[in-house]
């Protein structure tokens, strides 16, 4: 038998299985034609914006006045400033090589957290540290040769990763810490005091803690000390967002079989051993999907700073098209600064996504050696 008339009837077989799965629920394939419908309509409309009604890249800023689609012009003379704002130019590649280094640590972080193949905790924070350090140093200037850039210039992105990578970074033990000093029992007043700090972050807006640090803190220190209102900012966050943290981790512990602590204290371990070995390495992995939710919001929000006269990437976008030359051009400004969120998000959500799966596998391996 030639091979021709097998794949002939293979074919028509699998045909008419298709067709007999989609004939038996009529609303669901016309849902799904529906949706891949306007899925392709909105992808033309999508393609048609960004290149074929567009104005090319070398076009003068003249041609987008007329044009439906993509200014892109604004997109090539403006993308440097929306990214690093009033930064010196020949500077740039300070806040460049600042916002590598951010990425960079918060990228590897999160693939060591989707593998689960830590390094020694210890090693992960002083890398961390040296990173944070090394960006205010690439930011700020005055040491090593680098000109000294005043703070009310640095702009954009490494603003925006600034208050928001390392506020988490601080944050994320703060909280820890926080949910172990309410979770525990044998010092009660400690118990009541963290859980009072933690309701009352929770209860106080954000943007008042914000207006706090930039203009009550500088006034409690001493004569002569002064803070930036930088600085003051990401503090704020820290504490801000290390109540959220401390909430989502004490929801991992309180999901803990009692069984666990009790296990631990018959084999001899201590309080800080069984945290350690015991307690937050299954709590944290429970709370986890809590804490990505929380990072994401806590990322996002840190654009209220612009309140403050900071200006993160969205104040530097809007700066962007308030030049007279530009000022028809509000969308293209916005779309560049939300596919920088909607990339950076998705990773985050993606990493959440993976630690969920790798959890409930763990848990299933668990269960069938249990039985």
């Amino acid at each position: 038998m030639s091979a021709a008339p097998t794949l002939e009837r293979l074919s028509r077989n699998a045909a008419r299985a298709w067709l007999g799965r989609h004939a038996s629920r009529p609303g669901s394939s016309l849902l799904s034609l529906a949706s891949a419908t306007l899925a392709l309509y909105l992808a033309w409309i999508v393609l048609d914006w960004l290149f074929l009604s567009a104005p090319p890249p070398w076009a003068a800023a003249s041609s987008c006045a007329g044009a439906a689609g993509a200014c892109w012009p604004f997109w090539m003379e403006k993308s440097r400033f929306i990214l690093f704002g009033t930064y010196p130019f020949d500077q740039q590649w300070r806040p460049l090589l600042a916002s590598l280094v951010l990425i960079a640590l918060s990228v590897a972080t999160g693939r060591m957290a989707v593998s689960g193949r830590w390094p020694d905790m210890r090693l992960l924070a002083v890398t961390w540290l040296c990173g944070m350090a090394a960006s205010f140093l690439l930011m700020g200037g005055g040491v090593f040769g680098l000109a000294p850039v005043d703070a009310t210039r640095w702009n954009g992105l490494p603003i925006l990763l600034i208050l928001s990578t390392i506020a988490l970074a601080l944050a994320l033990p703060v909280g820890v810490l926080l949910a172990l000093a309410r979770y525990q029992t044998r010092h009660p007043l400690l118990r009541r005091a963290s859980g009072a700090y933690v309701e009352i972050m929770r209860g106080v807006p954000m943007v008042t803690l914000l207006f706090v640090g930039v203009f009550v803190l500088p006034l409690t220190l001493p004569k002569g000390m002064a803070i930036e209102p930088i600085t003051a900012v990401l503090v704020a966050l820290v504490f801000f967002h290390a109540a959220y943290f401390a909430e989502d981790v004490r929801s991992g512990l309180m999901s803990l079989p009692a069984g666990q602590h009790e296990a631990a204290s018959a084999l001899g371990l201590g309080f800080w051993q069984t945290v350690r070995l015991v307690l937050l390495p299954q709590s944290i992995e429970r709370a986890m999907p809590a804490l990505v939710n929380s990072t994401i919001g806590a990322y996002k929000d840190t654009s209220l700073v612009v309140i403050l006269g900071l200006h993160d990437l969205s104040a530097t976008a809007r700066m962007a098209f308030s030049d007279v030359a530009w000022g028809n051009q509000a969308l293209e400004a916005y779309v560049f600064v939300g596919l920088w969120f909607l990339l950076s998000c998705s990773y985050l959500s993606w990493i959440g996504r993976r630690l969920a799966t790798r959890g409930a596998a763990g848990r299933s391996r668990s269960t069938r050696n249990s039985d």
